[in-house]
């Protein structure tokens, strides 16, 4: 018994020498891409089909500073990592705030980006310059255009339970501060 098990112990490290020599433990250099890529599996997973496209990413962001174009805001950019966010924070299909560190606007039950972020800048008809602050029927326009913030970066999700898909961007930094709307929502030009 003695010797078997002798045997079978040196067999193993002969195996698991051979095995290290196969594994290089040099770095392997990897693009952000490739990251967004596989975190299609696993705790926390980012499902690959909720990940917005090129041109997705291009309307919101056109349609974004069209309006923000109107009110004296500079361009938005793109914020891959405030995208990932918004992306992790509606997987659950709840409608709701996230409450982090973000500027943040959510729609449900429009066809596409563009509408939704339509209707947030139509609140701009009930926004009162001569009194200027935040209200519930004006904070996603307010944010929209909100002059300080730099860049945005949203997600969306279909929740077969409610029958809707869920817009969320989030805004960077965030907008909506008392105090400060006058030199952050400009009239229209």
């Amino acid at each position: 018994m003695v010797k078997f098990t002798s045997i079978f112990v040196a067999a193993v490290a002969l195996l698991a020498a051979s095995a290290s020599a196969q594994i290089s433990t040099a770095p392997i250099e990897i693009t952000a891409d490739q990251v967004l890529e596989r975190r299609d599996v696993g705790p926390g997973a980012i499902a690959k089909r909720d990940l917005l496209s090129a041109a997705e990413q291009k309307i919101i962001l056109d349609t974004h500073n069209k309006y923000r174009a109107r009110h004296g805001a500079p361009p938005l950019t793109w914020n891959a990592q405030a995208a990932q966010f918004g992306n992790n924070w509606i997987q659950a299909c709840q409608f709701k705030h996230s409450g982090g560190k973000y500027g943040e606007n959510l729609a449900a039950g429009y066809k596409d980006f563009k509408t939704g972020i339509d209707a947030w800048y139509n609140e701009v008809s009930k926004y009162n310059y001569k009194r200027p602050g935040f209200s519930m029927a004006t904070g996603h326009f307010t944010q929209v255009v909100w002059k300080g913030t730099k860049s945005v970066g949203c997600a969306k999700k279909f929740c077969p339970g409610s029958n809707w898909t869920i817009y969320i961007c989030n805004y960077d930094p965030p907008g909506n501060y008392q105090g400060q709307y006058e030199k952050n929502v400009l009239p229209a030009k």
